[in-house]
């Protein structure tokens, strides 16, 4: 399989830089992906191997002592437009540890491996490997845990996620029940505060049902002396000790999370949601082929997880795949998929994605625009009609 993907990582020595290589083979693998898509290039290979007209992201280690490395790559990769993120050990030092070069970019700090997850999530979304809205859904009871709920609402907004929080999130004059069924179908990760009283109320449990239907990932957080629930088979629990809170105080609805367990965490939500968001699409991906079984549809699942379709007058038409709500963002990036494939005779390409859930006027609002645009979308209820028209 010709290489497709580019990973760089130059600059200085960093203690981090292979547990960064294995949580991003580690998220390739759970995407789908085959390792021979992606290439990692560093200074020892890069002459030979880097393809300037390849998908590719850099990770450039800054020096703490301002001893700037790789300055002759950073000079390539630049008039190539390729993403580049500056890292850092502190936020405070960026002008010491990095290039003049690059000083304009927005970088990161790295003072520690809770930070790694984030770190290959941007990495995967700048080669659009991951969709680049990063939506979370907080599950959660009022009068048992609207204090960590809050907490983790400003922290996780503040860690470059969009967060629903029922309380904080629905906008004015909207339909409260509609706008939050709407949010949980666009949401990459559940975070569901697993407190005693969480299953009594209809409104929760409804909340976790759709979310399990949806083969959306949870990440569990749950309270002292209280078992963990199996709401998801794509679950990831935290058992919460007295010492995760401040103060060891835990039982009344205003108590918060200390500092070290909300950073732990935010670590495993980016963890999660790559996992979260290869299922959907899974899910989506395996309808689809059986529906064009059904009717003898001739297709081919491509190892970017996109399916290619071809009609009976040798034609081939594109359907991607597309997990939550369609955006106008989601167009332009299938349109540049298209541009980059450069494959002969297509004649068309599908957004495929599941309607269920989402609000009825943005429904209507991706209809109007089938008949606006060249790229179309497709129900995943109404595959088979599709694939009838199609070829």
């Amino acid at each position: 399989m010709e290489t497709k993907y580019q990973l760089i990582l130059i600059g200085n020595k960093n203690k981090f830089a292979r547990q960064i290589w294995l949580e991003f083979f580690k998220r390739i693998k759970e995407l789908g992906l085959n390792k021979t898509a992606v290439t990692v290039l560093d200074s020892s290979n890069f002459d030979n191997l880097y393809k300037g007209n390849s998908p590719s992201f850099c990770i450039y280690f800054g020096s703490p002592g301002g001893k700037h490395r790789d300055l002759d790559i950073v000079d390539r990769l630049l008039p190539d437009a390729k993403l580049i993120l500056p890292i850092v050990t502190d936020l405070k030092q960026f002008k010491i540890q990095i290039p003049e070069q690059l000083r304009g970019i927005n970088g990161f700090a790295l003072p520690d491996h809770l930070a790694i997850p984030r770190i290959v999530s941007t990495a995967l979304e700048g080669l659009s490997l991951l969709r680049a809205s990063r939506r979370l859904f907080i599950s959660y009871k009022r009068d048992e845990s609207s204090g960590v709920a809050i907490q983790l609402f400003e922290k996780l907004e503040g860690a470059g996620f969009d967060v629903f929080l029922d309380t904080h999130s629905v906008p004015m004059a909207a339909d409260f029940q509609e706008e939050l069924w709407h949010r949980l179908a666009d949401t990459d990760v559940v975070v569901l505060l697993n407190t005693p009283g969480f299953l009594l109320s209809n409104w929760t449990r409804e909340e976790v049902a759709k979310a399990n239907a949806m083969s959306i990932g949870m990440v569990q957080l749950i309270w002292p002396g209280h078992k963990q629930e199996r709401h998801s088979e794509l679950s990831f629990p935290i058992p919460l000790k007295p010492e995760d809170f401040r103060g060891k105080k835990f039982k009344k609805s205003k108590t918060y999370l200390t500092k070290g367990t909300v950073k732990q965490v935010i670590a495993e939500t980016e963890s999660l949601r790559a996992r979260s968001l290869a299922a959907r699409q899974d899910n989506m991906i395996n309808e689809f082929m059986k529906a064009a079984v059904s009717i003898n549809a001739s297709v081919d699942l491509q190892y970017g997880k996109f399916i290619l379709l071809e009609k009976k007058d040798g034609k081939k038409v594109i359907v991607i795949p597309t997990v939550g709500v369609p955006q106008a963002f989601t167009y332009y990036q299938s349109e540049q998929l298209l541009n980059t494939l450069k494959l002969p005779n297509v004649v068309a390409v599908y957004l495929l994605y599941d309607h269920k859930n989402i609000r009825n006027n943005w429904i209507r609002h991706l209809d109007w625009l089938d008949l606006q645009l060249k790229i179309k979308s497709i129900k995943i209820d109404m595959v088979v009609n599709s694939l009838k028209r199609m070829i």
